[in-house]
């Protein structure tokens, strides 16, 4: 059917992050569950890993026309906390990768992503994080 703006929801409400981790791993960020209708290809590459200087795993890109830039929730910068439902903050980039893979091609309509948003760019240098 035609999808209503009342069902599109960009987060998923009542979310609680706390039930998935600990306080330190999301100290400082904001956490947010998106729900990812499956249609066509994810389209979202990734970059960094626990081994990487980056030390977490980041979009590195959204590509057009795919199903995550449709979704709209997520961007470049934005980091992977978990893959429908498993934790993979001590994800390397290649266990990263093959988990987003898994998680896209098993069964079902969705896909969830909890993600730590990117902070927008112009606090970078005011704000810092402890």
């Amino acid at each position: 059917g035609a999808m209503g703006s009342q069902d599109f929801r960009k987060y998923e409400e009542g979310f609680d992050p706390y039930s998935m981790f600990t306080p330190e791993q999301i100290m400082g960020k904001d956490v947010r569950l998106l729900r990812i209708k499956k249609e066509g290809s994810l389209d979202l590459a990734l970059e960094g890993g626990v081994d990487s200087p980056i030390g977490k795993v980041v979009v590195s890109a959204v590509y057009e026309r795919g199903a995550a830039e449709r979704h709209g929730g997520i961007v470049k910068g934005d980091e992977i906390m978990a893959i429908n439902g498993k934790i993979v903050t001590d994800y390397t980039l290649a266990e990263a990768d093959a988990a987003l893979q898994k998680a896209w091609n098993q069964g079902g309509d969705w896909i969830d992503l909890v993600v730590a948003v990117c902070p927008p760019k112009e606090y970078d240098d005011e704000l810092t994080f402890f």
